[in-house]
């Protein structure tokens, strides 16, 4: 069969079609074979509750919303079997491919070393090299997907990351193009991947854009919307600090989760749940001094910031006195009626342990709406 793809094929290729077919299909499935092959093939989760084998994840956003940090947060997890933001289980490790098209190899090594300033970088995380990503960007779009799957296929990849999707589309390959960009998707899935993860920016502000929908925002086609099971959004609520709200804007299989507020922990370059003076206090006592310098170093947070904060989470904190300072630690009792109680211990972001049994566990759309911030200014994408 060698028809023109943007024609479509005739009646005579249609039949050959079915005609080769497996004969116990013959080319239709009833309603009971559908749910047999259900039963005999259930989904399986990469993170469980927002992205299986097969499927296609999209993340968007402006830029300097720390999307970059967060893919590589996302990166982990699935090469080690971490918890996601820790809640989204993340059932067993795979083999992630990484092809980082903004970053220069120096800037993605120095931000690999803060992730991982005390070991354990898996080497399960791989990266496509800068020689071969800028001769990669002088093919066409098939030539881009014909390397792409020779690198797959010689380092075994089974889930790739692409931040950002922009170098696809040079010269006649439009992403405003509908049917550019659904040869895309096409072509995206017939790599030989267990799931993919693309990143996206949005297109510039609008006057309409208040009451919009986020995956509206999404810059090109429509198709870009349409096509992944998968979107999330990222939106820096204030560049002075690192909080960032994060929606699932779609989900294709299952029920989408609460949005929730995160945020950029400057110290070990990732995004956390947990609010800044929880996160601080998480691994002990501090004095009000040292509480207030630790938050503006890891999220941007200030004084006056810091003393609202404590005010919030005040029947979850001991206020206490050693000489001069005044002290603060968490109640462990009283902090198990805090919303962010789940997330609390099971997963450090700098030394993030497996997944305990009883922990958190955001799958099927069980998400928590946890107020949180995240990123240092100056490391925006």
């Amino acid at each position: 069969m060698n028809h023109d793809p943007n024609i479509g094929p005739t009646q005579e290729e249609l039949n050959e079609i079915l005609q080769q077919t497996p004969k116990e299909e013959g080319g239709t499935w009833s309603a009971e074979d559908l749910i047999r092959y259900a039963e005999e093939h259930p989904v399986e989760p990469i993170i469980d509750g927002l992205l299986n084998v097969g499927e296609t994840l999209l993340l968007h956003g402006t830029e300097e919303n720390f999307k970059s940090f967060f893919v590589l947060q996302v990166a982990e997890s699935i090469c080690t079997a971490r918890p996601l933001l820790r809640g989204w289980v993340v059932p067993s490790k795979r083999r992630v491919g990484v092809v980082e098209t903004e970053m220069h190899p120096a800037g993605l090594g120095e931000r690999l070393g803060k992730m991982f300033a005390d070991g354990g970088i898996s080497s399960e995380m791989l990266f496509l090299s800068q020689a071969a990503i800028e001769h990669w960007r002088g093919l066409n779009l098939r030539g881009k997907f014909e390397m792409l799957e020779a690198w797959i296929a010689n380092h075994d990849i089974e889930v790739l990351i692409v931040d950002t999707a922009n170098d696809f589309f040079r010269g006649r390959d439009n992403p405003l193009d509908e049917r550019v960009v659904g040869g895309f998707f096409d072509r995206m899935r017939k790599l030989h991947l267990q799931a993919r993860i693309l990143v996206r920016h949005d297109r510039k502000k609008k006057e309409h854009d208040g009451g919009a929908h986020s995956n509206e925002l999404i810059r090109g086609s429509a198709r870009w919307k349409e096509d992944p099971e998968t979107i999330l959004y990222l939106k820096r609520k204030d560049k002075r600090t690192h909080e960032v709200h994060m929606e699932v804007g779609k989900l294709r299989y299952g029920k989408k989760p609460e949005p929730q507020d995160l945020w950029f922990d400057a110290k070990c370059f990732r995004l956390t749940p947990l609010p800044p003076v929880i996160a601080v206090l998480e691994n002990g006592g501090k004095s009000r001094e040292e509480l207030v310098s630790e938050c503006q170093q890891r999220f941007g947070v200030g004084g006056r910031k810091v003393s609202d904060m404590l005010d919030e989470e005040g029947d979850f904190i001991v206020r206490g006195q050693e000489g001069h300072k005044k002290t603060l630690e968490i109640d462990p009792e009283r902090a198990k009626e805090a919303p962010w109680h789940p997330f609390l211990g099971c997963h450090s972001e700098s030394h993030p342990p497996m997944y305990i049994e009883g922990g958190p566990h955001i799958a099927g759309g069980e998400a928590m709406a946890v107020a949180a911030p995240a990123s240092p200014p100056e490391a925006a994408e």
